[in-house]
């Protein structure tokens, strides 16, 4: 039988934090492997700069996909594969999570009724109900929690006076809880170095560092190091030609303190 040359699939388009996703039920999609590789990089508009053909926004932030199934584990109540879809590159990953789509996965879960009970959440707000659901991410092995406000009738509230760097406008707030998440990426603890301050070699300049693994691994350096302040905005880092080439040559540094590689430069052109 001949594949049809359009046809539709239900998803659903979500903003969590400063990304966005589209974000499915897995029973809609192809089992694992190249088929559904294709389907959703075909649905992004990748591989192509301006993934002028899907519904990508090309950028990597707004090149991203969460796939959705109720668990069957004790402590989860949904099981979360987040894919990060190449923009002008071929590619799809699957082995790693993304802290502002784990914030959007909360309140799909909600309205698509995958959260069977109530389980009263934190909030920012005393007067504000939250509904806790636990998040099982299959590309971390590691359980989360997002505290979803919700209405008196148990929906999703969007509605809200908060607000968050990079995203004009307010909405509700969703806290989200990563304490389970420790060792997520390299599965060494907290500081898969060992070491509360490590020391690398950035333009010929040695800087101070520390390397965390919580949810996905994180380096943190100080500001004055790049010739920053850490006000700038998000559009002046991008014109920084200097900022961009260290901070791509610590995260390779990085990696290489991490175990991760040992060629630097071939690790973060990959």
């Amino acid at each position: 039988m001949p594949i049809p040359s359009q046809y539709s699939l239900p998803v659903i388009y979500y903003r969590g934090g400063t990304s966005k996703a589209l974000i499915f039920h897995e029973h809609d999609l192809p089992a694992p492997g190249p088929q559904r590789d294709r389907l959703l990089k075909r649905v992004m508009g990748s591989p192509d700069p301006l993934q002028m053909d899907g519904m990508g926004g090309s950028k990597a932030v707004t090149s991203k996909i969460a796939i959705v199934r109720p668990s069957t584990r004790s402590d989860a109540d949904i099981d979360y594969t987040f894919a990060q879809v190449g923009v002008a590159g071929d590619f799809i990953h699957y082995g790693a999570n993304c802290g502002n789509i784990s914030a959007a996965v909360g309140p799909f879960a909600i309205e698509e009724g995958l959260v069977k009970f109530l389980r009263p959440g934190r909030s920012v707000d005393p007067m504000v109900k939250t509904q806790e659901v636990r998040i099982y991410n299959t590309g971390t092995g590691k359980v989360l929690s997002a505290h979803v406000p919700i209405s008196e009738s148990g929906t999703f509230e969007p509605e809200g006076i908060h607000e968050i760097a990079g995203v004009p406008g307010t909405g509700s707030p969703i806290l989200m809880d990563y304490r389970e998440t420790i060792g997520a990426e390299l599965s060494r603890g907290l500081l898969p170095t060992s070491n509360v301050i490590d020391r690398v070699t950035v333009a010929g300049k040695e800087i101070e560092v520390t390397i965390f693994d919580v949810a996905n691994l994180c380096v943190f350096a100080n500001a004055h190091d790049f010739n920053i302040t850490g006000h700038e905005s998000a559009a002046d880092l991008t014109a920084n030609s200097d900022w961009q080439a260290k901070t791509r040559e610590l995260l390779g540094k990085a990696a290489v303190l991490a175990g991760m590689t040992e060629d630097w430069e071939d690790w973060i052109d990959r």
